[in-house]
C-alpha cells in the first residue's frame, strides 16, 4: 500500500504548569533535552522519517515564536516541507481549531493530518504508519494500551467508593490522524466543549475512528521526573533566557537612540 500524503500537527501551546510545579522559574517541557535533542525536536523529528508528510504546523505559546524555533533545531532549515509556527490558544481544541485554519492557507498537498503532542518524544515512525493505515480505511484511527492496573473510583470524602470494571477501557495516545476533509468539517461544526481530544471532535461531528496498539515507550513528558537533571536544565535555560531579553532590550534601546539622533 502506497502511503497517502499527510500534514502533521504538533501541539505545544500548553503552559507546562504540572511541569515545572512550584519551580520559580517556568519553562516548557517542550524546549527542554533528552539524549542531546529538545524534546520538541525528538516529537516532530519521526513525522519527518515518515514517508508521505507534506508539512508541518506547530503550534506554541503567544510570544514564544523565537523560542520554539530554536527548540526545533535543524528541522527549520528542511525547505523541502513547509513549516509553520501558529501561537495556540487559551485551551488544546482551540490551539488545533487554529492551527487546522493555517494549515487551510498552505500550499500542499495532504489527505490526511496527523495531530501529536509535543510532549511525546519518543513516538515511532512504525507507530505513525500504523495509526496512518487504519486511518485510510476507518476515516481516523488513534493508538491505545490496554488498561492492565486495577481502576477504583473514589468518592467526594477522597475514599474508595467502588470498582471499575477496566475490561474494555483504553487509554488513548497520539498521533491521532484522520482524513483531513473530515476533520475540518468536525472542527468548522465544533460544538462539544466537553469533548476529551480530536477523536471525540471527530465521533461527535458523525464520523469513524478506530484503534490500533499503541506504544509503552510512547509516553508524554508530565513531570520534572520525566527528564534527568530537569530542574538543572530549567535554571540554565531561565539564565539564557534572560540574558537574551537584556540584550534584546539593549539592542533595541541603541537602535531608537540612533533613530534619535539621525533625525536631529
Amino acid at each position: 500500500m502506497s502511503i497517502p500524503p499527510f500534514a502533521a500537527i504538533i501541539t505545544a501551546a500548553g503552559s507546562s504548569v504540572r511541569f515545572s510545579g512550584d519551580m520559580k522559574e517556568k519553562v516548557k517541557k517542550e524546549y527542554l533535552s533528552i539524549d542531546g535533542h529538545t524534546v520538541l525536536y525528538k516529537a516532530a523529528k519521526a513525522f519527518y522519517d515518515t514517508p508521505g508528510l507534506s508539512c508541518v504546523i506547530i503550534t506554541c505559546p503567544e510570544g514564544s515564536e523565537d523560542e520554539t524555533v530554536v527548540a526545533l533545531e535543524d528541522l527549520i532549515d528542511i525547505a523541502t516541507i513547509p513549516l509553520m509556527i501558529v501561537p495556540g490558544g487559551v485551551t488544546r481544541k482551540e490551539s488545533v481549531r487554529l492551527a487546522l485554519e493555517k494549515l487551510s492557507e498552505i500550499p500542499c498537498n495532504y489527505e490526511y493530518i496527523a495531530i501529536h503532542d509535543g510532549a511525546r518524544p519518543y513516538i515511532d515512525p512504525r507507530l505513525i504508519i500504523r495509526v496512518l493505515a487504519a486511518a485510510t480505511v476507518a476515516g481516523g484511527a488513534v493508538p491505545a494500551l490496554s488498561v492492565t492496573d486495577a481502576v477504583r473510583r473514589i468518592g467526594m470524602d477522597g475514599m474508595i467508593s467502588g470498582t471499575v470494571d477496566r475490561n474494555g477501557l483504553i487509554t488513548v495516545q497520539t498521533p491521532q490522524i484522520f482524513r483531513a476533509r473530515e476533520l475540518m468539517d468536525a472542527y468548522d461544526s465544533f460544538a462539544f466543549p466537553e469533548a476529551d481530544d480530536d477523536a471525540e471532535v471527530f465521533m461527535k461531528a458523525g464520523y469513524s475512528c478506530t484503534v490500533v496498539p499503541g506504544s509503552r515507550e510512547n509516553t508524554k513528558i508530565t513531570f520534572l521526573s520525566d527528564i534527568p537533571d530537569a530542574e538543572k536544565q530549567i535554571e540554565e535555560y531561565a539564565e539564557a533566557r534572560e540574558k537574551g531579553r537584556k540584550s534584546a532590550e539593549a539592542s533595541r534601546r541603541m537602535r531608537e537612540l540612533m533613530a534619535e539622533g539621525g533625525a536631529e
